[in-house]
């Protein structure tokens, strides 16, 4: 068995943020500690912590970023047990995108706040208060008004059955003022939006918002360039969230 490392305040303050992010390339993290050190530095820490298998990383083939996330051995070095975050191989990508998604949406002010899907589990009477739990709730205050909205990001199709019931569990729940489907190609958000339409009909369909968002992979998530469907009208992700 693999002795335990004795993490100090510096480990804790690298390890911190990927308690709420799950999985971050290394400038965003570094960028994210309460003391960002010289990158020279903090590389040096993050390889000690991979050696010590505390952290696995992962490198983005587009972006070529290095990724990192803790690794199960992490999570048991800091006592998480309600709070799970370790990423398995079959989600990382899905998890990895809706992190790096919603985190820059948040760094360039565009919501207010950001809860992802494992910090919503940890919650207490999680069940009876959101009904459904989705990849992430994005929070937001638009025109005097506060909003939460259900993120959901869908890199495959999945079955016209789970598509049905999993809207028609939102339509619901009373706590999501709307739900928002990202999709990496316009095929893919087109197919999902006639199969809504001919299970549920238009008039059910105002709660829920559809976007396409073909740089997906890049990287580069600028709500302007990422167009979709609201209420049967085109729209830019930009105008969704402007104040």
């Amino acid at each position: 068995m693999r002795p335990k490392m004795n993490l100090n305040s510096l480990h804790l303050n690298y390890l911190t943020p990927l308690l709420k992010w799950r999985i971050m390339d290394l400038e965003s993290l570094r960028k994210e500690c309460f003391r960002a050190t010289k990158y020279k530095n903090f590389h040096r820490i993050i390889r000690g912590l991979e050696k010590e298998k505390i952290l696995e990383g992962y490198r983005d083939p587009h972006s070529r970023k290095k990724f990192v996330f803790l690794s199960p051995l992490g999570e048991s070095q800091l006592s998480l047990k309600d709070n799970p975050t370790a990423i398995s191989n079959e989600t990382l990508i899905h998890d990895l995108k809706v992190s790096e998604i919603t985190r820059t949406f948040m760094a360039d002010g565009w919501i207010d706040e950001v809860e992802l899907e494992h910090q919503i589990h940890d919650k207490r009477n999680f069940k009876l208060t959101y009904k459904i739990i989705p990849d992430a709730i994005l929070y937001l205050e638009k025109k005097g008004h506060k909003f939460q909205l259900a993120f959901e990001l869908e890199l495959t199709r999945k079955s016209n059955q789970r598509l049905i019931e999993k809207m028609k569990q939102y339509e619901d729940s009373s706590f999501y003022h709307y739900v928002m489907y990202f999709f990496p190609t316009k095929k893919l958000m087109e197919k999902y939006i006639i199969q809504a339409q001919e299970k549920l009909g238009s008039e059910r369909m105002r709660k829920f918002m559809f976007f396409f968002h073909p740089e997906i992979s890049s990287g580069i998530h600028e709500p302007k360039n990422i167009y979709g469907v609201f209420q049967e009208e085109k729209v830019s992700l930009a105008e969704i969230f402007q104040k």
